[in-house]
């Protein structure tokens, strides 16, 4: 493929999207590789992974710079581009890049994460935050480690993240909950989601407890594995809604930058919590973010 004007790299903890901009900030193609960051082991493997997907479009666009984010710039990634600090534009977002030299000829730019005095810390979502265009009120990017970020001025003010992602995982994969609820949830079963909501906004006191009665709905048969499985999943995103709106209690709506998985999911809770609830596209924010970054490196 010619007339390639930048190629950028969403290079996650599992996974490696590659993106092909013309000259206006358009993605003409995409690649994708399961070769996230956590996968790879040290510089050369990293390089491996880079050439193996978009060498070819190297090879062919010599002119076209290489840009990434996410954690390929984590301590653990293939070089550490530092965090910088909460508010920080656009252009301190370029001016902490760090260039890592590469088989295809040119360097690689990494864009920095973005730390608070918490402390708390996020890689990637700088990024989409910087393609997403919201200007004020409050932006969620859901995932792993899911963030609620509030947005003054077209700059980040404050942030905060919860285990909401990973802790889902956790329960259903390493548990005595996961194994009596084998089947996955259902965002269509409104009555047991918000149960598990209800659960939730009861009060963390309880959810020790909370998450045992969930266990023994399906042992006793009183509940099925389907509507306990459902009622976890609003139990967490309730847990998540319920803390982020104690901290951000003027919130009225939120903005989610996610994959259209995701989605119905937040819409869901939002609706629990009496709340609106918008989504931008994910890939946008990202490409969006990376095009604008690279524009003020050249």
């Amino acid at each position: 493929m010619n007339d390639i004007a930048l190629i950028g790299l969403d290079w996650g903890s599992t996974n490696l999207r590659a993106f092909a901009f013309d000259a206006a900030g358009k993605v003409m193609a995409r690649k994708h590789a399961d070769a996230g960051a956590l996968t790879l082991n040290g510089a050369l493997a990293f390089d491996a992974a880079l050439v193996a997907l978009v060498g070819d479009w190297a090879d062919t666009n010599v002119n076209a710079p290489l840009i990434a984010c996410g954690m390929v710039g984590a301590r653990s990634g293939w070089r550490e581009a530092r965090y910088v600090e909460t508010g920080a534009d656009v252009a301190a977002l370029a001016d902490g890049v760090v260039q890592v030299p590469t088989s295809l000829d040119r360097e690689l730019a990494i864009v920095p994460g973005m730390k608070s005095n918490e402390p708390d810390v996020m890689r990637g979502e700088e990024t989409q935050l910087i393609g997403a265009n919201v200007r004020d009120g409050i932006v969620v990017l859901p995932g792993t480690h899911s963030k609620w970020v509030r947005m003054a001025d077209a700059r980040v003010d404050s942030f905060a993240t919860f285990f909401t992602g990973e802790m889902n995982a956790l329960i259903r994969e390493h548990s005595s909950i996961g194994k009596a609820i084998t089947c996955k949830p259902d965002v269509s079963d409104h009555a047991s989601f918000d149960m598990g909501v209800a659960y939730a906004r009861a009060g963390a006191a309880s959810w020790l407890h909370d998450l045992f009665v969930l266990r023994a709905s399906v042992v006793t048969r009183q509940k099925t594995e389907a509507a306990v499985s459902t009622a976890l999943a609003g139990w967490l995103l309730g847990c998540e809604f319920a803390a982020a709106l104690s901290m951000y209690p003027e919130t009225r709506g939120i903005v989610t930058i996610a994959s259209e998985s995701l989605v119905p999911w937040y819409q869901s809770a939002a609706r629990a919590f009496g709340i609106g609830c918008d989504a931008l596209d994910a890939e946008a924010a990202t490409t969006n973010g990376l095009w604008k970054i690279a524009r003020l490196l050249r």
